[in-house]
Order: C-alpha cells, then sequence, then structure tokens
C-alpha cells in the first residue's frame, strides 16, 4: 500500500523503509517505541507521525490534513 502511495505521490512524496532491527541508533534518534511507525519530514526535520497500521484512504486523508500532501 505505501509502494501504490508513493508511485502516485511521486512527485510531492518520497516513500522509504528502514529496518529498525538493523539501524537501532535512527530508531532511538526519533523515539520510535512501537512498529509499525509512520514518519513524514520536510527539510530533514520530522513535521508527522502516526503508529499502527491504516487504511490507505485514512492514510492518505491523514497525510493531506497535515499538510504532507
Amino acid at each position: 500500500m505505501l509502494g501504490e502511495i508513493a508511485r502516485e505521490e511521486a512527485g510531492r512524496l518520497k516513500v522509504v523503509q528502514v529496518d529498525v532491527d538493523r539501524n537501532p541508533e535512527t530508531t532511538v534518534a526519533y523515539g520510535v517505541l512501537s512498529t509499525p511507525t509512520l514518519m513524514a519530514f520536510r527539510d530533514g526535520e520530522p513535521v508527522w507521525q502516526v503508529v499502527g497500521a491504516r487504511a490507505k484512504r485514512k492514510l492518505v486523508g491523514e497525510l493531506e490534513g497535515a499538510g504532507v500532501l
């Protein structure tokens, strides 16, 4: 589902996945306590975060509401 969003919003959004087991320093740096955690960044700084899975429609709505999309 994230791949679909990445393709549909390719000009406005880049989706990357971080393996928390292989990158514990990144997990700690951003305070990730549970997975899945989705974060949006602007100019290298986090601007939005949500924990837990979401349906595509709900996730896109939340991203739009947060001004990410």
